[in-house]
């Protein structure tokens, strides 16, 4: 697993003893270590990672930097952790594209495909 310490890397401690950086539980980091090595999705194991490198005092811009994304990204995702736990590491539902037929439509569309289909001769 690649998470970098401080240590490794021979960096200052005193620089980053006034960044904000989340503590972790034992049993909590395991359960993000776990999920880093073997979530499916990339998003959620990129959340994942970004908390282990808190946890490890890596300031939030380097967090940043590492997956091209904001700081304000990084510690919506820390508080996120904070307040509802992993839970709150996954996407919501209803996030996204929303679908651009209804229920309703979704009938119809299947009776025009039939018909389509019978004067293609498919």
């Amino acid at each position: 697993m690649i998470i970098y310490n401080r240590h490794f890397l021979g960096l200052d401690f005193d620089v980053f003893d006034n960044m904000r950086h989340i503590d972790l539980t034992p049993e909590e980091k395991e359960t993000l270590e776990e999920g880093y090595k073997n979530h499916p999705k990339f998003h959620v194991r990129k959340r994942f990672h970004s908390l282990l490198l808190s946890y490890d005092h890596w300031p939030v811009k380097d967090i940043a930097d590492l997956y091209h994304t904001r700081t304000r990204t990084i510690y919506s995702w820390m508080d996120r952790w904070s307040e509802k736990g992993i839970v709150g590491l996954f996407i919501l539902p209803g996030r996204g594209l929303k679908p651009l037929l209804s229920v309703e439509n979704k009938s119809i569309v299947e009776i025009v495909k039939k018909k389509s289909s019978i004067s293609l001769g498919t």
